[in-house]
């Protein structure tokens, strides 16, 4: 494995307290799932089963899960409440959960693989790979690849009317770049950090237009495959990646329909707790 690869999944290990806090806030059930663990991990263990029922007695949330891994070992798992109450389907090993922003990891992957390969350059801009971006802000020439990954790029934020649904909206990249070219920069590019989904789907585009692939066939041939992430995928498909967790109201606990996130770089990934751990 390379040592961005191995730099990457380091990354993954960090960003699996996220994962757990999305789940948190989405699914909801009760039950858990779970086997012997490492005696060396028992408090990170009450840790995990306190907050998380914490938060399912609460109301605040129904599902989740906890995997750790030291050393290419998975020294813990634990699936808590139902995926599926109609089926009776515990939250275990295959139970997808929405990703959200922790899809930005993969966005950022992406990039830095095509980076290593030398197809774009970080401090290039941005208007180089999508000369379709045209701001009447004349200020957006300055923003380059690094810009949108550390979110200084002075786009304003969130192109999220048509990307959070209950279906896929094939149209959503070019709806975002649409909306982005009638704004004004909300500072100057590169001078502040403001939280922007939409330079991850600036960049989710740049990886397309690099690669010449889609974006999901891109990350499955460089990250899924080789790292063996079999349950992860775009947030459309995920019953193609195992049982995607429910979503139950607390007031009538009626099942909702499975969200779609479509803005797949800044936030439509689903995965597996297990899967963001896995390395060769």
């Amino acid at each position: 494995m390379s040592f961005f690869k191995v730099a990457f999944m380091k990354i993954l290990m960090c960003w699996i307290l996220i994962l757990m806090l999305v789940s948190f806030t989405v699914f909801a059930s009760d039950g858990s799932t779970h086997f012997e663990t490492n005696p060396c991990y028992d408090k990170a263990v009450i840790t995990a089963r306190t907050e998380i029922w914490k938060k399912i007695n609460s109301g605040d949330a129904g599902s989740g899960s906890v995997a750790i891994m030291e050393k290419g070992e998975l020294v813990y798992f634990e699936g808590f409440g139902m995926a599926d109450r109609e089926n009776s389907i515990r939250v275990d090993e295959e139970t997808v959960f929405s990703i959200a922003s922790v899809s930005k990891v993969f966005t950022a992957a992406g990039i830095m693989l095509l980076v290593d390969k030398g197809q774009i350059n970080l401090d290039e801009r941005v208007s180089h790979y999508l000369p379709e971006l045209n701001m009447p802000d004349t200020r957006y020439r300055q923003i380059t690849v690094r810009m949108l990954l550390n979110h200084t790029s002075g786009i304003a934020g969130s192109t999220m009317a048509n990307a959070c649904g209950y279906a896929y909206n094939q149209d959503i990249n070019e709806e975002i770049m649409n909306n982005i070219n009638q704004a004004n920069l909300i500072h100057e590019p590169g001078t502040v950090a403001v939280y922007c989904n939409d330079g991850f789907a600036l960049a989710e585009m740049i990886v397309e237009r690099v690669s010449g692939k889609s974006f999901m066939d891109f990350l499955t041939e460089e990250i899924f495959t080789p790292l063996k992430m079999q349950h992860t995928g775009m947030t459309a498909k995920a019953k193609e990646k195992g049982t995607p967790a429910a979503f139950y109201s607390v007031p009538t606990g009626e099942k909702a329909p499975q969200e779609v996130v479509s803005s797949l770089g800044a936030g439509g990934l689903n995965a597996t707790s297990q899967d963001l751990l896995w390395e060769n």
